[in-house]
């Protein structure tokens, strides 16, 4: 199924890939706020290690990959949308 989401999906320009949702928030921010259509693509890789907030609980890391798609014609903005400040 995934194979023909991206065949037939115009958003096949992979601009951008962040790991954990806050910095998916941040890029996610910057690129409406230029007015540019996108997609993600989500993959978990979460983390468990001792010593987390509560003593010795187990506290999961946010790991999870989003892969940002653009369209082609739509490269070049996003670009500079993702690194502007």
């Amino acid at each position: 199924m995934d194979f023909f989401l991206t065949l037939f999906s115009k958003y096949k320009c992979l601009i951008h890939t962040v790991f954990g949702h806050e910095e998916y928030t941040r890029v996610a921010y910057k690129l409406n706020a230029h007015g540019i259509h996108f997609r993600t693509r989500s993959h978990s890789h979460t983390l468990r290690h001792l010593g987390g907030d509560m003593g010795m609980m187990a506290r999961a890391e946010d790991r999870t990959q989003y892969d940002i798609y653009v369209a082609r014609e739509d490269e070049h903005q996003a670009h500079v949308a993702i690194h502007s400040r």
